[in-house]
């Protein structure tokens, strides 16, 4: 694709490639590029340590590897100094497995070298005959284009064939032992996600905390589960935190005004037309007085349903009223579960009531009207990481009108009360009816639902991994239990998804990649045939006038074809990200997963076959045209004649990453607005985003599936190429090597260790890349059959069954032993813990955000003088009171986690 098809010898078949000066054209643009990158940012990194070691500075991401920084290049090969152990244990297993995947990729890219000492002569020096006489270009003359059909040359074809994916599989059983080794050892941390499961689909018999930790004790022993935990819907808690959270913000806000200037901050009412002129730091205060206490109040009603399986009945319709729930398991109550903070408070369990009456429980006070006149910012943090590789809001707000709503239904119930009793209850239920509905429209939901999922806590690892192989419903797809993932990183939005709707948005999801996938060949299909500017005009008309017209542009195009392919390919991940939430996916590490998945189907489909198939086919056509029996012939020469343009490719997206990644364009530039933008006045402030701008000290997460699925293709060229096209593992192995050492410096220098999947796209790389090996040995063998090989092609064939009772092979254990930690190091770890081992870093560890806020906040004590810490100090003071008085005692220790739990969810 990347040369010039011309008719010039008197039969008109003369095939005149361009490729060296087109290959020698790129080698010096793109290493130009490199080269440029380099030498700046062995500049910049000494220059601005801040920006170009944040893991240096920033505490909660800093390592002892970013110590050193280096000299001036030798930063380019010390890197590589730096243990396995040490990047796992520092940047993350997937960092570690990322990084060995591109080790394997350069190892495997130096075995083909090995080949191309002795191919590169043997294809050079072939015969000439009627189909190679006419080939002149240096490049192509290296490649098996330059072998006649039915040469004995390919025998040497067929044996570094062997060569290659003979070590290729001998390097996957290696890298699995290395893998399993250090999975394993990342399965024996303390972690969170090492003792807990989610489980999802719960039969509505064992919808409660106590009976789900019940169900789980039956299955194992009494001491085997910590606490279970279902998930509920919060839609009006996680609002009053939100709006809590946006009215902290504004206090502190004054506050720092008043402390710079002496001057008290004033506003305006602006839900009041021509309004007063307000004291901020009064005006706050007083609202997060409020909040606080409404905050404590809701936090502690729905603690006694997540406890103990009652659904309070209160006076505001946000919170559900279900005292049919709390008849439905009258025994709830009885279970015993004291040692694990699961038992029913006493006074909410149902109780009996005449005539079928809704049980009674205590009333408390949730009333938040005064919550709607507030002039405070209602706009909420939703405090998860969202998919789309950005932080999303949410906004759930009662309007004034629905409020309204609610008060005059309730009034007209009470009025209907007074008549007789069948107009009465009539009356009653169409008024609590259309309260409840309004309220549902406007806020999103009733606080108080339970969900059919949650999260169960073990104390040891040796059953949390038997929950996890078990089956433990006779029903398909019922009490499903699966990994959990780290507490920090739980997307609990879709904690409540059922079955059937994960199944239909698995279906969309599915649909939507497949039609993207068609979608997807029109533009690539163009850009590929940019890279041949003589096949390219002659089918193109405009492009044809254009370059009569500039034949200057030619060459131009035919470099910016790769290039246009890896920057269109950019906007993939974006668009397959957001695809990836229609099958309700609960982490991250689970997003990362299904979206490496389809960005490795589309890097082998359209960049590969897609651009290979549509220049071999276009620069053809012509000839084609004039006589269709030289297909075979045609396509033995266009094919692997392709290999210059994948080496283009390969180096364009080295050359892009290198510059993105390493000098760091983007995040400086939304550093550099956000200390313009956004309110700066505290400390606090500067470190928080504001519209999507991020500071320094908050670095991107590492987009491991989009890098990670670029991989595949470099793999796939390698495979295909390295026997067609010989030169192909000098450019891979370059790439590589360079790949090698960024990557490793990004992940010492800038990127944090979370959120960290364990490892499990090196699972999802393995798989394609063993369907990768399969696709190229049926490509070459289909080269071979093109080159009429009919002695070789016998001798080809055992390499494909090798290679398919290999995939065969690997599959049947090595992944599931990857996955799960042996029974016998599970009891090793589990036995050396003594008795008293500490497991607060798991308890309290899966609670949703809402629930685990803290009942009260207060502003920063650096913001505050004499005055005005005793104005802002009764706001401590009166939550803490209110806390004590709902409580009692603490909530299982969560109750200080996730004040703000997880950076990445802001």
């Amino acid at each position: 694709m990347m040369r010039n098809l011309e008719t010039s010898n008197e039969d008109g078949k003369t095939t005149d490639f361009n490729d060296a000066r087109v290959l020698r054209d790129s080698v010096l643009i793109y290493g130009g590029i490199l080269l440029f990158v380099i030498i700046v940012f062995s500049y910049l990194r000494r220059k601005f340590p801040k920006v170009y070691n944040v893991r240096n500075w920033v505490e909660h991401l800093k390592t002892y590897l970013s110590n050193d920084q280096y000299r001036f290049f030798s930063w380019l090969w010390r890197l590589y100094m730096v243990t396995d152990d040490e990047i796992m244990e520092e940047c993350g297993m997937d960092a570690a497995c990322f990084v060995r995947l591109i080790q394997m990729g350069y190892r495997l890219s130096m075995v083909g070298i090995f080949n191309t000492i002795w191919l590169l002569p043997l294809y050079m020096t072939a015969e000439e005959s009627v189909e190679t006489s006419g080939i002149t270009d240096r490049v192509v003359k290296t490649t098996i284009a330059n072998v006649p059909s039915g040469s004995h040359r390919l025998y040497a074809t067929v044996f570094s064939a062997y060569v290659l994916f003979g070590y290729t599989m001998y390097q996957i059983l290696q890298e699995f032992n290395w893998y399993i080794e250090m999975r394993h050892k990342f399965l024996k941390k303390p972690l969170a996600r090492h003792f807990a499961v989610f489980v999802r689909n719960i039969p509505s018999d064992y919808r409660t905390n106590a009976r789900l930790a019940r169900f789980f004790r039956g299955c194992f022993s009494d001491d085997a589960v910590l606490e279970a935990r279902l998930a509920i819907n919060i839609p009006n808690l996680t609002r009053i935190v939100a709006q809590r959270d946006a009215t902290l913000a504004n206090l502190e806000h004054a506050l720092a005004l008043y402390k710079k200037d002496g001057v008290r901050p004033h506003h305006k009412d602006k839900f009041i037309v021509m309004g007063e002129n307000l004291d901020s730091i009064d005006f706050y205060t007083a609202q997060l007085e409020e909040l606080n206490k409404d905050a404590a109040k809701r936090i502690a009603a729905l603690e006694s349903i997540v406890k103990g399986s009652t659904t309070l009945k209160v006076e505001d319709p946000g919170l559900v009223s279900a005292a049919d729930e709390a008849a439905e398991f009258p025994d709830d109550s009885e279970v015993d579960d004291s040692a694990f903070n699961l038992q029913i408070p006493p006074g909410l369990a149902a109780k009996d009531a005449p005539d079928g009456e809704a049980a009674s429980s205590p009333e408390i006070d949730m009333n938040v009207s005064g919550l709607t006149s507030a002039p405070s910012v209602a706009e909420m943090h939703d405090n998860y990481r969202t998919l789309f590789g950005f932080r999303k809001k949410f906004k759930e707000t009662a309007t004034y009108a629905a409020g309204k709503a609610a008060t005059a239904a309730t009034g007209a119930a009470n009025r209907a009360a007074t008549a007789t009793t069948d107009v009465a209850n009539r009356a009653a239920k169409t008024a609590t009816g259309f309260a409840n509905h309004a309220v549902t429209m406007i806020v999103g939901g009733e606080d108080g639902e339970v969900f059919p999922a949650g999260f169960v806590v073990f104390s040891k690892l040796s059953t949390t991994n038997a929950a996890l192989q078990m089956v433990h419903h006779q029903t398909p797809f019922d009490m499903e239990v699966l990994e959990a993932p780290d507490p920090d990183d739980v997307f609990w939005l879709n904690v409540s998804r059922t079955h059937k709707d994960l199944e239909l948005g698995m279906l969309a999801s599915i649909g939507m990649t497949a039609a993207l996938l068609i979608t997807w060949t029109i533009p690539i299909s163009f850009f590929a045939s940019l890279s041949n500017a003589a096949a390219a005009r002659n089918n193109v008309e405009w492009l044809d006038k254009l370059f009569n017209k500039y034949p200057g542009l030619i060459p131009v195009t035919e470099q910016l074809a790769p290039f246009l392919v890896v920057m269109f390919n950019a906007l993939l991940p974006m668009i397959l990200e957001a695809i990836t939430l229609f099958e309700g996916p609960i982490s991250s590490g689970r997003v990362e997963a299904s979206k490496f998945v389809k960005l490795a189907i589309f890097s082998i489909v359209q960049t590969f076959f897609v651009s290979a198939l549509s220049g071999g086919f276009v620069s053809a056509i012509s000839e084609l045209l004039d006589d269709w029996t030289d297909i075979i012939d045609l396509l033995a020469d266009t094919l692997p004649a392709q290999g210059t343009y994948f080496m283009q490719i390969l180096l364009a997206s080295t050359a892009t990453s290198a510059a993105t990644e390493m000098l760091r364009v983007v995040p400086v530039a939304k550093a550099v607005l956000r200390s313009f933008i956004g309110p700066n006045l505290t400390e606090k402030e500067r470190q928080k985003r504001f519209m999507g701008l991020a500071p320094l000290s908050d670095p991107p997460d590492f987009e491991h599936a989009d890098f990670t699925a670029r991989l595949v293709l470099y793999f796939m060229v390698l495979f295909v190429y390295c026997v067609i096209s010989p030169m192909t593992p000098l450019i891979t192995a370059f790439c590589f090597a360079f790949l090698g050492t960024m990557f490793r410096g990004q992940f010492i220098y800038i990127y944090g260790k979370h959120p960290d999947s364990g490892g499990k796209l090196w699972a999802s790389f393995i798989q394609i890349m063993l369907t990768c090996m399969l696709i190229a040995q049926f490509t070459i063998f289909g080269l071979l059959g093109l080159k009429k090989a009919v002695k070789q092609i016998p001798l080809f064939i055992p390499l494909l069954i090798i290679t398919v009772l290999f995939n065969f092979y690997i599959r049947q254990q090595h992944f599931r032993v990857a996955s799960y930690l042996p029974t016998r190091e599970c009891l090793k770890e589990d036995l050396q813990r003594d008795q008293n081992f500490d497991f607060s870093f798991v308890q309290g560890a899966y609670v949703q955000p809402g629930l685990a806020a803290k009942t009260d906040v207060g502003p920063d004590p650096s913001l505050l003088d004499q005055q005005t810490e005793k104005q802002c100090g009764s706001i401590h003071d009166e939550s803490l009171k209110l806390d004590e008085e709902q409580n009692g005692s603490s909530r299982d220790g969560s109750s200080q986690r996730l004040d703000g739990s997880s950076r990445k969810f802001d």
